[in-house]
């Protein structure tokens, strides 16, 4: 008979719990996987806007010297500078404060505030930039001063390897960043999955553990409905199961045996006079001796409340059949002793025998019962043959 699930871990309420602890680990992991994606995502873009901020740095140098040479595209040359150097500032304070600015499509993007590695060339950039600003402002508007440009454009060759520096060691600093929270994602995510196959494998062994307890629980159970709960012998039910196997193979095989019916003489007696405990007693006992006097391939069985069944394989011919009975007989007639004055206990016997009487059992038995009330009937602890 299948095991329902729910007996495996307890209750159904157990069972509950550990599927919805189970699924919100998984859940958690799969939280986790998304927004380490989207963390990395947003370092790349920062990396990027870092890397970026050492081609505006170039791009400012190029369009101030450009601007400063008369010609044609000067004007073209200022609005550059000024544009470029606007995106550069307007990168730097976000970088450093947390802030807009304007990604590769010309697209706003939210920028996180650099962290601590970071913040100190930010810092410095910011202040190294400070005497171009107000000339950047008014490079895009007619007639800007030519002699504040040529400071502007030497200013900007003079410190554009230290712009450049800064620039890399911010990259640096947010690459390191990246790693450094990518490394504690990934640790969490870690731990939710193994708290995910822990709490996996404590259902996979707790239900493999109950499942042998239920296992072990129901061949105990199989094992009591098969043996009679007072002398611990097997019942009817038992016998049954196990002599239909035996005369089938003795079929096959040609063999033959012997089937005995035995009812008690005097048991009635014993249980009035000295109460039912007592009667449990003698009957315990001679399940001890049945068993005893039994061989090991022999059946014995309780079938009713003073009756008992044997089925003897390879017991045939009647001298041995009568030296089995005899000694059957003895060990019952001894049996009260001295603890039941007054009181005689015997036994009366019927033997149907196969292949003489056939291989059905039903047959076998309804003989024995017979030829068992015609040794009753003589006046027991007497065998008869069917």
């Amino acid at each position: 008979m299948p095991i329902p699930v729910s007996a495996l871990l307890g209750s159904p309420r157990r069972l509950m719990a550990a599927i919805v602890m189970f699924v919100a680990l998984d859940l958690t992991v799969l939280l986790i996987n998304l927004w380490i994606a989207e963390q990395v995502a947003r370092d790349a873009v920062a990396i990027n806007l870092a890397g970026r901020q050492r081609m505006l740095s170039q791009q400012t140098t190029k369009a101030l010297l450009l601007a400063t040479v008369p010609n044609a595209n000067s004007d073209t040359a200022r609005q550059e500078f000024s544009e470029a150097f606007g995106l550069f500032r307007r990168t730097l304070n976000a970088f450093a404060e947390g802030g807009s600015t304007l990604g590769g499509d010309g697209k706003p993007l939210l920028l996180e505030k650099v962290g601590d590695a970071g913040a100190p060339a930010l810092e410095k950039a910011r202040k190294l930039i400070t005497p171009v600003e107000g000339i950047a402002f008014q490079a895009a508007l007619p007639h800007t001063d030519a002699s504040e440009l040529a400071f502007a454009a030497d200013y900007m060759v003079r410190h554009n390897r230290e712009i450049l520096d800064l620039m890399n060691t911010l990259t640096s600093a947010l690459e390191q960043e990246s790693v450094r929270r990518t490394r504690e994602l990934r640790a969490i995510q870690a731990g939710a999955f193994v708290l995910a196959l822990a709490n996996f494998l404590i259902i996979v062994f707790g239900m493999l553990g109950k499942y042998r307890s239920v296992e072990a629980d129901s061949r105990r159970w199989q094992e009591m409905a098969r043996h009679d709960p007072l002398t611990g012998i097997a019942n009817r039910k038992a016998f049954v199961e196990a002599a239909e196997g035996v005369l089938s193979r003795a079929h096959v095989d040609a063999q033959a045996g012997t089937l005995l019916m035995l009812d008690l003489d005097g048991f009635k007696p014993i249980n009035d006079s000295f109460g039912h405990l007592a009667g449990d007693q003698i009957l315990i006992s001679l399940a001890d001796s049945f068993e005893s006097a039994a061989r090991a391939t022999d059946i014995v069985a309780r079938i009713g409340g003073d009756e008992f069944v044997m089925l003897c394989p390879a017991l045939h011919g009647d001298g041995d059949i009568e030296l089995f009975c005899e000694r059957i007989i003895a060990s019952v007639v001894a049996l009260p002793g001295s603890d039941f004055p007054g009181c005689r206990l015997g036994i009366s016997i019927g033997v149907s025998c196969y292949p003489d009487k056939g291989y059905d059992l039903n047959h076998l038995l309804a003989l024995a019962d017979q030829a068992m009330y015609k040794a009753k009937a003589a006046g027991g602890n007497r065998w008869y043959t069917a």
